[in-house]
């Protein structure tokens, strides 16, 4: 009986070990993972709402699935090596994003603004939560 004891004892402290660690939050500020440092960052609600940001203006939702995200003059977004943007929460269909650079339907001032485009599984415009950086 020892003997089993001491087995699940080891097997217990080896797959704690050996276990990932887990991820921390992604939160909106330093530096990126492995991009360079992050010029600005958000996380932003479904109905577009900023919920922290990091040198952002503004952000709203422009119709269902588009959200246009207006950044501080001071991030270069020529120079910018990557414009990430995933969904956040859990979705009744999963959610692919897209990111593009100046969006007419964001109207006003494109060069500092950036549209985030959401679209269920299925093709179509969906509203989603979504986390943002520009590294």
């Amino acid at each position: 009986m020892k003997s089993i004891k001491r087995v699940c004892t080891l097997t217990l402290a080896a797959t704690a070990i050996l276990a990932p660690a887990p991820a921390l939050a992604d939160i909106p500020h330093g530096h990126g993972h492995g991009y360079g440092y992050t010029q600005a960052s958000a996380v932003v609600s479904a109905d577009g709402s900023i919920i922290r940001s990091r040198n952002i203006v503004d952000v709203w939702r422009a119709y269902r699935g588009t959200y246009c995200v207006v950044v501080e003059p001071g991030v270069d977004l020529d120079g910018a090596e990557e414009l990430y943007a995933r969904a956040v929460g859990r979705h009744w269909s999963p959610r692919s994003l897209s990111v593009q650079r100046g969006s007419r339907a964001c109207g006003g001032d494109w060069h500092n603004t950036i549209a985030v485009r959401s679209q269920a599984s299925y093709g179509y415009p969906a509203d989603a939560a979504f986390y943002l950086r520009v590294s």
